[in-house]
């Protein structure tokens, strides 16, 4: 009864991260260049960025059961970065969004989640509405989470995760995107 109340995902994303803008999500380069909307210079360095920015961006976790639980079995793997040991999921794309005012491209890792099979950035901003103008990859996601730099070196922990609902959840922004 209560769920009626609560604000859509949309919303809360709204809030967190700022008002919508549009980014194409891909899981490989192949795909990204049959969109036919990018060149293949472009694809290969939104992936190459995606893939050299990932264990700063990726999201955090203090156990790999509790990275597990949203990302799949076998897909949380062991890392370290500056002496914190950690758990995160395995890179499963990459975006490519345009930076306000004119500002060039972005581009930025992708992971995704397994309870709702949707892609999330590194700062938890989810992408919404798939299929965004009529083309299966488009999507928006909130314009913060594109236009600023985001580093991840909060671990989640138990405690964090249920309190906010979940990696993207009611959370705080942490800045933004990194690319």
């Amino acid at each position: 009864m209560l769920t009626g109340c609560d604000p859509s995902p949309e919303e809360m994303s709204r809030k967190q991260f700022g008002p919508p803008t549009e980014v194409a999500a891909f899981k490989s380069v192949s795909e990204c260049v049959a969109a036919d909307d990018y060149t293949q210079a472009q694809c290969e360095d939104a992936q190459r960025t995606a893939a050299n920015d990932d264990n700063r961006t990726a999201p955090r976790f203090a156990d790999k059961d509790m990275c597990e639980a949203q990302f799949g079995n076998g897909s949380c793997q062991p890392r370290n970065d500056g002496g914190q040991s950690f758990f995160a999921p395995l890179l499963t794309g990459f975006l490519i969004g345009q930076i306000a005012n004119g500002g060039g491209y972005r581009y930025g890792g992708l992971y995704r989640d397994r309870r709702d099979d949707r892609y999330y950035t590194g700062s938890g901003a989810w992408l919404y509405n798939g299929g965004y103008g009529g083309r299966g990859y488009r999507y928006q996601v909130g314009s913060q989470a594109i236009n600023a730099p985001v580093t991840t070196s909060r671990i989640q922990t138990r405690s964090s995760v249920v309190s906010r609902g979940g990696f993207g959840g009611r959370s705080s922004s942490r800045g933004g995107w990194g690319g």
